[in-house]
């Protein structure tokens, strides 16, 4: 059995989330400038650090062994996420950058995250329904969460960054088992949580007669 990863109700959900993230950028460049201003270099480099964690998972792959270039993915990833990590230690530790601003820098993608769960989970009816009622519930908690550490500044740094990456935790795991369950699997079984990677990794998913599921590259590289 083969399970399409794209749908027209996946490219409208992606659609609705891009608008979202083009008018809450503009919100955001209205009330933190600064905080905006930053964001065109730190997202970037953040995203170069993501982008080397699914390259070292693309490589670790071994459903899609190709010997050296696997292993040069690995080394191409850690050097991605080594230069990315250097770079913004080096930035986020400048006297003029407070604890406030990168509380901001981290809460904006977060919020659109959670926008996203919320927008899967409506859109998108090819999800279990428990996992999308899931995703929308806890996008909604997302949203909310992310809009009180933007307006209130009296916690601490280390409260925040706890929230915060708790939010993250959870929106994680409510998304693996969004995703998973297009393929009747669950995160049950801990093992499949690796499967997720590969689902956002551009791997194209079969779901064998025999029940085991097998991974190719949805677009192979040249």
């Amino acid at each position: 059995m083969k399970l399409e990863l794209i749908s027209y109700k996946k490219i409208r959900a992606d659609n609705y989330i891009v608008l979202f993230l083009i008018i809450n950028y503009l919100v955001f460049i209205f009330i933190f400038s600064l905080v905006a201003l930053l964001s065109i270099i730190v997202y970037p480099f953040a995203a170069l650090a993501i982008y080397g964690f699914l390259k070292i998972m693309d490589g670790l792959n071994k459903r899609n062994n190709r010997g050296f270039r696997n292993n040069y993915k690995i080394l191409l990833g850690f050097i991605f996420i080594i230069i990315a990590l250097l770079f913004l230690y080096w930035m986020l530790t400048r006297p003029a950058i407070t604890s406030h601003i990168i509380i901001s820098l981290i809460t904006f993608p977060i919020m659109i995250v959670g926008f996203a769960g919320i927008i899967k989970g409506l859109l998108i009816d090819i999800y279990k329904q428990k996992y999308r009622i899931l995703n929308i519930c806890i996008g909604f908690i997302t949203i909310v969460i992310c809009l009180i550490v933007l307006t209130f500044t009296t916690y601490s740094f280390i409260f925040y960054i706890i929230m915060l990456s708790l939010t993250v935790l959870f929106n994680i795991l409510s998304r693996a088992a969004l995703y998973l369950s297009e393929y009747g699997l669950s995160l049950v079984h801990i093992k499949n949580f690796k499967l997720f990677f590969y689902i956002i990794s551009d791997y194209l998913l079969y779901v064998g007669k025999d029940g085991n599921v097998l991974t190719t590259k949805f677009e192979e590289d040249s």
